[in-house]
C-alpha cells in the first residue's frame, strides 16, 4: 500500500505584513518537520507561486493568479507510515499546496484547486464508498472525465494514475487527515476516499492532474470534490 501511495503523489510584489498571532510556527506539521523545510510555508504565514507559461495554454483546465500573496488558512496532515508524509496547505483562493515528504525530505509539491464540490446526504456517501454497482465515472474507474467550469462543452479525460492499469475499476485509497486551522486550538479529523489521475497538457512537457476524493469530516459533513492540479517546482514558492 504504501508504494502505491508514492506513486500517487509522484513528481515537478511587495510583500504584505506579517501579523503575529502566537501560535507556533510548527502547527500542523510532522514532528521533525519545520517551516525551514518547507520552503518557510507555515500556518497563517503568506505563500506566493509562480507558475510561469501556464496561462499561455488553453488547454490547461487549472488556472492560477500569481501576482498575489494569500494567507495559508490551515495545514493538513496525513501520516502515509514509514517515515512518509503528505503536508497540505490550504491557501485564501480555495487552492491548496501539497508537499510529499519521505524520511524528512521534500520529494515534490503539486498545487490543486477545489474545482467541484458536491455535497452528499450519509446515504450517499455511503453507497458511493460501499455500493457494489460502480458507475463508470466512480472513484476508482479507470478513466473519469471531467467538464469545464468556464465552457461546459468542453471535456477533459484523466487516466488513473493508481492500481492495476488493466482493471477497469480499482478501490480508492483511504487515509485520514489530521487538519489545524488559524482559529482552532486542536487539530480535526478528515477521512478520505481518494483515487488520482492525469493527463498531459497539450503543448506543454506539464500534467494536470485530478484527484477525485470523497470526504467525511466526521462532524456529519460529506461531499465529493474534484481537485485539479499541477506540479510546483520549489523555487516557484515565495513563503514568508
Amino acid at each position: 500500500m504504501f508504494n502505491t501511495l508514492k506513486a500517487l503523489f509522484r513528481a515537478t510584489t511587495e510583500k504584505p505584513p506579517e501579523p503575529n498571532t502566537g501560535r507556533p510556527v510548527a502547527a500542523g506539521l510532522p514532528i521533525g518537520i519545520s517551516q525551514e523545510d518547507l520552503e518557510g510555508l507555515r500556518l497563517d504565514g503568506r505563500v506566493n507561486i509562480k507558475l510561469i507559461g501556464l496561462r499561455a495554454h488553453p488547454d490547461a483546465l487549472f488556472r492560477w493568479n500569481d501576482d498575489d500573496y494569500h494567507h495559508i488558512a490551515a495545514v493538513g496532515h496525513v501520516d502515509l507510515g514509514q517515515g512518509a508524509h503528505l503536508v497540505r496547505f490550504y491557501l485564501d483562493n480555495d487552492t491548496w499546496l501539497q508537499a510529499n515528504i519521505e524520511n524528512g525530505q521534500v520529494l515534490e509539491y503539486k498545487l490543486f484547486d477545489f474545482y467541484r464540490v458536491a455535497h452528499l446526504s450519509d446515504a450517499e456517501f455511503d453507497n458511493l464508498i460501499n455500493g457494489d454497482d460502480k458507475q463508470p465515472d466512480s472513484i476508482g474507474a479507470q478513466t473519469i472525465a471531467l467538464t469545464s467550469t468556464s465552457d461546459e462543452e468542453r471535456s477533459c479525460s484523466y487516466q488513473r494514475v493508481w492500481g492495476n492499469a488493466d482493471s477497469l475499476w480499482s478501490p480508492p485509497v483511504v487515509f485520514e487527515e489530521q487538519v489545524m486551522t488559524t482559529e482552532s486550538v486542536a487539530a480535526r479529523q478528515v477521512n478520505h476516499h481518494a483515487m488520482l489521475y492525469e493527463r498531459p497538457i497539450e503543448g506543454t512537457e506539464r500534467m494536470e492532474y485530478l484527484l477525485l476524493s470523497a470526504e467525511n469530516d466526521g462532524e456529519g459533513s460529506f461531499m465529493v470534490v474534484h481537485n485539479v492540479g499541477v506540479d510546483v517546482a520549489s523555487v516557484d514558492i515565495d513563503a514568508m
